[in-house]
């Protein structure tokens, strides 16, 4: 059903598979949307299992609060197939997936005969929106608003030979993937069917075939929100990511030898690339300027960020970065390497004098930007230590897209 609710407050219907307050990455930020989405909006939230007991703890503690959720079972023979999203081998992940997508089609069931019998103004399709796949949303006689969408970002070309063999593999098989799911009739329908595209990056852009001049580049991450005390930044370098060759720890550690010697790089993390690392550092001659700490409890690893002089963010192909925004949002100064969604976040900063973007190139030419970088960082002074992450500007963008769909 379809009539305009609330010319102040539309009521919106959600796909958000993977919604949570206080967790991570895709249900972090897909909360982190649907509370800039309350801001103007009564959403009516679709969700799965995994997520309804935090969700109505939430609500008992905010009674008031116009968000709404309804559990989307998933099927039935999700029970016998393993798919913990946090456990990254391949036999859960490929789980999770087919566990989506089978949800997606619960989920679509169900906000059908939702919409037949109460009265919603659009629908937004936001955790796990990607341009490979379809969404619910197509089939629902409401305006769309679909994303941020995806899955469109990749290593640049020139780069992958510093991946090696496996990297070079893994990126084909991916790309191979999505390409073909991207020409499903149901993917494409989706395309057309979106009233308003919301975009993580350029590369998801230029992937959605043909463009409009109506796609906006809004970052999920872009809603980041984060309570702390300032407090005085030291002169080190923080690397916080696991050791995987996608996430650029080498590039790291070469622009640290080419940065001058008094410049000291704290590294929180581990991973399938540790004794690489370790023996890559002991071939630089860098030992001394180098701190392994593997993994750190959240508490401690936050401390190191909100100490740190700058924080280094290496991965070649990040749809977003809820850590980066977090170090935004925190004060630190940031160097990011220039490819898909990190880029969007970085061009976005209120203060650019907190950014170093590192264009993609050969080996030689990133360690020497990423050297150039921490020198300067090293040695600036006086910087802010405030928030400079765009959230105003990205829940002015939301807003304007939602009611732009409705307008539509």
């Amino acid at each position: 059903m379809n009539g305009y609710a609330d010319a102040r407050r539309p009521r919106v219907l959600v796909f958000a598979y993977a919604c949570e307050p206080g967790r991570g990455s895709e249900p972090g930020v897909a909360w982190s949307v649907v509370r800039s989405l309350a801001r103007f909006a009564d959403p009516v939230v679709l969700v799965g299992p995994e997520h309804i007991p935090a969700l109505e703890a939430w609500r008992r503690d905010n009674p008031d609060s116009p968000i709404m959720f309804r559990l989307v079972e998933e099927p039935r023979w999700a029970r016998w197939v393993p798919h913990d999203p946090t456990n990254k081998t391949r036999r859960n992940l490929i789980g999770y997936f087919l566990t989506y997508l089978g949800w997606q089609r619960r989920a679509g069931r169900v906000a059908r005969r939702m919409a037949a019998d109460e009265v919603f103004d659009a629908a937004h399709h936001i955790s796990y929106a990607s341009y490979w796949l379809p969404s619910p949303g197509r089939k629902l006689n409401l305006p769309l608003v679909w994303g941020p969408v995806g899955g469109a970002v990749t290593t640049p070309r020139g780069m992958w030979r510093a991946l090696g063999i496996k990297g070079v593999i893994s990126e084909l098989v991916d790309w191979i993937a999505v390409r073909a799911l991207s020409l499903l009739p149901a993917t494409r329908r989706t395309w057309r069917k979106a009233s308003v595209r919301l975009l993580q990056s350029s590369e998801t852009r230029r992937r959605l075939i043909p463009a409009r001049d109506g796609d906006r580049l809004l970052n999920h991450v872009m809603f980041t929100e984060v309570e702390q005390t300032p407090k005085p930044r030291e002169r080190f370098i923080l690397f916080l990511s696991s050791f995987e060759t996608r996430k650029g720890i080498r590039f790291v550690l070469h622009g640290l030898a080419e940065a001058g010697s008094d410049v000291r790089l704290v590294v929180v993390g581990d991973g399938p690339e540790r004794s690489a690392v370790e023996r890559l550092v002991g071939e630089l001659d860098i030992a001394d300027r180098v701190d392994l700490r593997g993994w750190l409890p959240y508490p401690e690893a936050m401390d190191l960020l909100d100490r740190a002089g700058a924080v280094v963010f290496a991965g070649v192909r990040e749809e977003g970065g809820t850590a980066l925004a977090e170090a935004m949002q925190r004060g630190a100064p940031v160097i990011v390497f220039a490819n898909g969604g990190a880029r969007t976040i970085a061009e976005k900063a209120l203060d650019p004098d907190r950014v170093r973007l590192i264009e993609p190139g050969t080996r030689s030419e990133l360690a020497a930007r990423y050297g150039a970088a921490m020198d300067y960082f090293h040695h600036a002074q006086n910087l802010p230590n405030t928030p400079y992450l765009d959230t105003s500007g990205a829940h002015k963008e939301l807003e304007e897209a939602v009611r732009e769909a409705i307008g539509s």
